[in-house]
């Protein structure tokens, strides 16, 4: 999992974590959490990464 913190966005997590797919494929594992706009994601919210 990854704790968001203040200024982060899923293309940069998606990079700095390495993770296939892309930030379309963070954000979709994690739509639910996230909501309908994936430019807004809030420091404290805990995603999941893909295995």
């Amino acid at each position: 999992t990854w704790t968001v913190r203040e200024n982060d966005t899923l293309g940069d997590l998606a990079v700095d974590l390495d993770v296939p797919g892309g930030w379309p494929a963070l954000y979709e594992l994690n739509r639910e959490a996230i909501g309908e706009d994936p430019d807004l994601i809030q420091p404290g919210l805990v995603l999941r990464l893909p295995s």
